[in-house]
């Protein structure tokens, strides 16, 4: 229990942690255009400017991230995903009959977790069971802690 309350205090404090982002490129899907060499600042994650240059933080608790060798996009979106069952390997058949919902839910985290690292950061569940909505709830309220 104790290392769960360490776990969740250091996951809280890397969440509200001022980011500085160096990126070499920034795709803008709106203009079709690049920009280079920007900085982009996120606050409690969620983007709060994007500076020309790289500006050094001169905070030295501030986290920097060096992707100027880079391009960044905004995130993909699929509009058509299977959370709880895009688990593939041998015994993908069987477990629809053996698993519980703990076991089902605790998979989508790790399809949710590639899924996001692909670079897919929207996407529309078609199906499931309902664990789909819980880890979509989880998600939305950060208990999900992927940084």
């Amino acid at each position: 229990m104790k290392n769960l309350l360490i776990f969740l205090l250091m996951s809280s404090t890397l969440l509200s942690q001022e980011k500085y982002i160096h990126a070499g490129k920034i795709y803008d899907s709106n203009s079709g255009k690049y920009h280079l060499n920007k900085t982009i600042i996120v606050s409690e994650n969620i983007i709060s400017s994007i500076e020309d240059g790289f500006i050094v933080p001169d905070n030295e608790n501030i986290i920097v991230y060096d992707l100027k060798s880079k391009v960044l996009l905004p995130g993909l979106i699929d509009f058509h995903v299977h959370m709880e069952s895009e688990s593939g390997g041998k015994d993908k058949y069987i477990n629809r009959f053996q698993d519980n919902k703990a076991d089902v839910a605790y998979r989508s985290t790790v399809v949710a977790r590639k899924t996001l690292l692909a670079g897919f950061t929207t996407v529309r569940d078609v199906g499931g069971s309902g664990v789909n909505i819980s880890l979509r709830n989880a998600i939305n309220s950060r208990c999900c802690c992927w940084t």
